[in-house]
């Protein structure tokens, strides 16, 4: 009988090829959003292997789709932009979550295969293993998948330490299978953002002002969520160093590959034509047209 996370472990290696892309602190601009759907696009084509993105947004919340379709939401992303909370949209599903300084994201692409490979509950799996790897190996702190009620964007892959969720995690299946003939080749695009030294209520008030703006409700509690910090002593610099490196050490291990890259110029340009993409005001525009 396989161990927990063996099967995810194995589906790492069955993959072979693998590209990490480690972004620093130039990432954090609007155009980080873009560059999701661009190395997906890359992904899908065959022009870059599976890959794993560690990479920071700026300050902002991000949600996804459905939560700015209407124009209680787009006057809610307005004001919280005058608040020096501007919103973005991911393509992945689920619920609002903080970016900024203090959190990090780590994005798992893959080619949608023709077959069943995988399915939506082990790319979950294979996107937590690394971050929980480096909880464990870098700092000691053991961690599980579960829910927690009262969280951002909750579901059942949280990432928990301690009863506190700690990662948020969302994902979403674009195009069609690998090998058929289409005008959008697939990929499978899994996301997860890790609170690392966030001001914690500071990022939770801003999600609830957005949601009382867009929905008139108020559905995310601070003792929900934890931030890194809560149990690691050290400075932000520091604890944004241990955590990258600790990430891609747990990423080269499980994956086997050695060199750590950026985005490549025809990807970066590629995510300048997506940049209307990450911004509320288009999908409002798209609902009208309907």
């Amino acid at each position: 009988m396989m161990q927990p996370m063996e099967r995810e472990v194995n589906q790492y290696r069955a993959i072979g090829d693998w590209r990490i892309l480690c972004e620093g602190d130039e990432s954090s601009s609007p155009l980080s959003y873009a560059m999701e759907e661009s190395v997906g696009e890359a992904v899908a084509r065959g022009e870059a292997p599976a890959t794993l993105r560690i990479w920071r947004g700026p300050r902002a919340i991000v949600v996804s789709k459905k939560d700015i379709r209407t124009e209680q939401a787009q006057h809610a992303a307005a004001m919280m932009r005058q608040a020096d909370w501007p919103v973005f949209v991911r393509q992945s599903g689920g619920t609002a979550v903080p970016h900024g300084p203090g959190t990090l994201n780590l994005s798992l692409f893959l080619p949608r295969p023709q077959k069943d490979v995988w399915n939506i509950d082990e790319v979950y799996r294979m996107l937590g293993l690394p971050l929980m790897r480096m909880l464990r190996d870098t700092f000691g702190l053991d961690s599980y998948f579960g829910e927690v009620p009262g969280s951002f964007c909750d579901g059942r892959y949280n990432v928990v330490i301690r009863g506190k969720k700690v990662v948020g995690t969302s994902q979403v299946w674009k195009g069609g299978p690998a090998g058929l003939v289409s005008k959008r080749p697939g990929y499978i695009l899994a996301h997860a953002t890790l609170l690392t030294y966030i001001r914690r209520e500071e990022a939770v008030s801003a999600l609830n002002a957005f949601y009382e703006l867009a929905e008139g409700t108020k559905p995310v509690y601070t003792e929900t969520v934890a931030t890194l910090n809560s149990w690691v002593e050290g400075s932000a610099p520091s604890l944004d160093r241990r955590v990258t490196e600790g990430l891609v050490t747990a990423i080269r291990d499980l994956t086997g590959a050695d060199g750590v890259s950026r985005p490549s110029e025809r990807e970066r340009e590629a995510a300048r034509a997506f940049l209307e993409h990450c911004r509320p005001e288009y999908y409002l525009e798209r609902a009208q047209r309907v």
